[in-house]
């Protein structure tokens, strides 16, 4: 009888301690506090599809499960403007993405700015952490409702074309060759600095105008982007021209009525793919281009230092007064001090 009525307490104790175990359990995993969207337009499985739910999962994690971020990639809740939008009015609660300057054209600093830098050194000093241009990004974005925080870098832009022109690092020739450049203002100037006959077309419609005779080529980010167009194109020319860069940005109203702990831990996990990217993203574009090169016999031409500083400077000389009208001398008088690049 001593005997059945151990087992019984045993039993009823095991059943107990499970019953606890369960309700932890549950409890921990109890239904999101917070349920976030992320919108970016990279394609599944690239590094940027990665880095997003690599971002969402630590956020996850580090909160126990009270912010859930839903990671939609490839575009499918609209393109890099449409979710700018989104993001300023609330309606999406996350992006990682580029600003749109066209709600903004001080934002071109964020987006396009021609030879603000001419390197990946550079460019990881000055929009990087701490650098100048993060600062005064972080701060235009503000003014449109969104909480800038990390710089999610993509590489160094250049210009991919069906051959290769005559004198290409000499911006003073006309290449007499019409390049797609992105629909807004600083890809037109500055494709006609270098001496092409810029052809504002939109992404989408970037391939069939190739193929079918209406651009030579395509410019708008790097070898990674060259990469879309292996079919249509055979010539890479690193121009340099701008430092692709997007962040991961949350609006700003969802941001401040986080308590602080659950900021800390945002920023913390946004701050870690930051780095991650900062670490791959030279080494992608060399990946990109020796790909191109092997794989579809592409001819990579690199612009030495010399030929680079050279471009930069006469690119400058022609395009950096006409961007003083589009962002506003306060703004570009800063440009000029913090980057120490003179007038010309």
């Amino acid at each position: 009888m001593k005997m059945k009525k151990l087992v019984f307490l045993s039993l009823a104790l095991v059943l107990a301690m499970g019953i606890v175990a369960f309700a932890t359990h549950t409890s921990a995993q109890a239904a999101p506090e917070y349920k976030w969207r992320l919108a970016q337009v990279h394609p599944v499985d690239s590094d940027f599809d990665v880095r997003a739910k690599a971002f969402a999962k630590k956020v996850f994690d580090r909160t126990n499960g009270r912010i859930q971020i839903d990671v939609y990639s490839g575009g499918v809740l609209g393109d890099w403007t449409e979710t700018f939008e989104m993001l300023m009015r609330g309606s999406l609660e996350m992006t990682m993405a580029q600003a749109n300057a066209n709600f903004d054209p001080k934002l071109n600093l964020a987006y396009y700015f021609p030879y603000l830098v001419t390197d990946m050194k550079e460019a990881k000093k000055v929009y990087g952490e701490g650098g100048w241009a993060y600062k005064i990004i972080q701060d235009l974005w503000a003014t449109h409702n969104i909480k800038a925080l990390s710089v999610i870098p993509v590489g160094m832009s250049g210009v991919s074309l069906k051959t290769l022109p005559k004198d290409y690092a000499n911006p003073s020739v006309a290449k007499g060759m019409k390049v797609r450049v992105m629909p807004i203002k600083p890809c037109e100037m500055t494709y006609e600095a270098l001496g092409y006959i810029a052809t504002p077309i939109p992404y989408a419609e970037a391939y069939s105008a190739i193929q079918t005779g209406i651009a030579d080529g395509q410019m708008g980010g790097p070898p990674y982007q060259a990469w879309q167009f292996k079919d249509v194109n055979k010539v890479w020319i690193q121009y340099n021209d701008y430092f692709e860069s997007w962040w991961l940005a949350i609006n700003q109203d969802v941001w401040k009525k986080l308590p602080k702990k659950d900021q800390e831990v945002i920023q913390k996990a946004a701050n870690e793919e930051s780095v991650i990217r900062w670490e791959n993203v030279a080494k992608e574009d060399e990946e990109y281009r020796q790909k191109l090169k092997t794989e579809y016999g592409w001819q990579i031409v690199m612009l030495t230092p010399a030929q680079l500083k050279e471009v930069a400077k006469q690119v400058r000389k022609t395009t950096w007064p006409k961007m003083e009208e589009l962002v506003g001398k306060e703004l570009m008088d800063r440009i000029y001090k913090e980057s120490k690049i003179p007038r010309q």
